[in-house]
């Protein structure tokens, strides 16, 4: 017997090295070329997304629909802003999807993004967006991604 084949054979076939085969010969991991992306391995979460496209702003505030967080483990909104001029957005967090209160406000600039992510937990979440600049309206694409972990 070969010194390959006693090191694969010996225990039992349950306790087998890894790389060994039933017959007791070494497998050799076959290597991916580095330009293929490996698959990903079992599904392990849930992705979901809601868009708002073309928000126009106005000089009061405007509230966009809620979203209810209590089956999410990371959610976070996404606020691009198109326009020429730059935008006040609130994050706001409510228990009953009427009462909110301001987690975060912030301004996001012309031509740039920005990411906003909840300091506080409470049911429902939702973005509240008005001008930077009295009078001067700008466009926001809204991105509001959740993943729920399994």
């Amino acid at each position: 017997m070969s010194e390959r084949r006693k090191q694969c054979s010996k225990g039992k076939e349950e306790s087998l090295p890894p790389r060994c085969g039933r017959n007791g010969s070494t497998k050799k991991r076959k290597r991916q070329p580095s330009c293929i992306k490996p698959q990903p391995a079992a599904h392990k979460g849930v992705f979901s997304e809601r868009k708002f496209l073309n928000i126009v702003t106005t000089d009061e505030f405007i509230a966009l629909p809620s979203q209810d967080a209590s089956t999410k483990s990371v959610y976070s909104y996404a606020i691009v802003n198109d326009g020429e001029e730059p935008a006040v957005v609130k994050l706001e967090i409510g228990p009953n999807g009427i009462d909110y209160a301001t987690d975060m406000e912030g301004v996001v600039e012309n031509e740039s993004m920005g990411i906003v992510v909840p300091s506080r937990f409470l049911r429902y979440t939702r973005v509240a967006v008005k001008s930077g600049r009295p009078g001067k309206p700008t466009v926001l694409c809204i991105y509001f991604q959740a993943q729920n972990m399994k």
